[in-house]
């Protein structure tokens, strides 16, 4: 996704958000999150990526964030022979983010002729939260704790706190955003016993 460091948390994020949703698919296999990103900023082509993984198609995609405006590029590509199997582009704003993330999970897999059995669309969009300010702060707490050093946990005790203080925007059901906050906080608190690696 984006090499914006600024904004590195919200691609992470995004990514992290469609691989947890296509996962929830029963006939389709899902490289694990720290397996796939492990080839993050690294200059591998497709066919090397696919192999490692042993998947026959590969998500790519781009993040450019100016103000409350998005532009999300993603590409499906068959892992063999490196040609797109599906691409597109979305133009959005900020407070459109969820709906945009239904759109790209239901294409991608349209485009990978998966069909979804019984409740298996509604788990795939099942959201959390309405709250474009919780769900930010959410990626940021999420970002940070997958990075665990002891001074990015510290971070992500920043950022929990001020997800913990915005629980007014969150819905009462937003057990995952409450989850993660309270994680971040339990964690950070024991970081210091022992160092971080």
């Amino acid at each position: 996704m984006s090499t914006d460091p600024e904004n590195e948390y919200f691609c992470d994020g995004l990514a992290e958000e469609l691989l947890n949703a296509l996962a929830k698919i029963e006939n389709l296999k899902v490289a694990a999150r720290t397996s796939s990103f492990s080839f993050k900023a690294k200059n591998a082509n497709v066919d090397e990526i696919g192999r490692a993984l042993h998947v026959n198609s590969v998500l790519e995609g781009s993040v450019r964030k100016s103000g409350n405006r998005l532009r999300i590029t993603v590409q499906l590509i068959n892992a063999t022979d490196g040609y797109h199997l599906w691409s597109e582009r979305y133009d959005r704003e900020m407070q459109d983010i969820f709906d945009v993330q239904d759109e790209i999970t239901l294409a991608v897999v349209d485009a990978l002729k998966v069909k979804l059995l019984g409740e298996e669309r509604a788990v795939l969009l099942k959201r959390y939260t309405d709250s474009t300010e919780a769900y930010e702060l959410y990626l940021k707490g999420r970002y940070y704790w997958n990075r665990r050093t002891a001074e990015e946990l510290r971070t992500r005790l920043r950022w929990s706190r001020r997800l913990l203080c915005s629980l007014e925007s969150i819905r009462r059901n937003s057990a995952k955003q409450n989850s993660t906050a309270s994680e971040g906080l339990c964690r950070t608190g024991n970081s210091h016993r022992r160092p971080i690696s």
